[in-house]
């Protein structure tokens, strides 16, 4: 399902038959419309959020690292 929505992101176009086959072993035809309805929702709502900037007065949070040893 990854390689679906990464593919309607980069190059909807590009969707080859054996994704498709993939998915609808698993999905059913309306399942997967609702999927894309989502993903391209989700890809619109973002572009229109970046277009228009966040509000002038939107604080900031900062979370620190917590201290971690990833050799530990």
């Amino acid at each position: 399902m990854l390689r679906y929505v990464d593919t309607i992101l980069t190059d909807p176009h590009a969707l080859i038959d054996a994704q498709r086959a993939e998915l609808l072993a698993h999905f059913s035809p309306a399942q997967l419309v609702e999927l894309t309805a989502g993903v391209a929702l989700f890809l619109g709502f973002s572009k229109i959020a970046i277009a228009l900037g966040p509000p002038p007065d939107m604080p900031t949070m900062v979370v620190p690292t917590p201290d971690w040893d990833p050799s530990a």
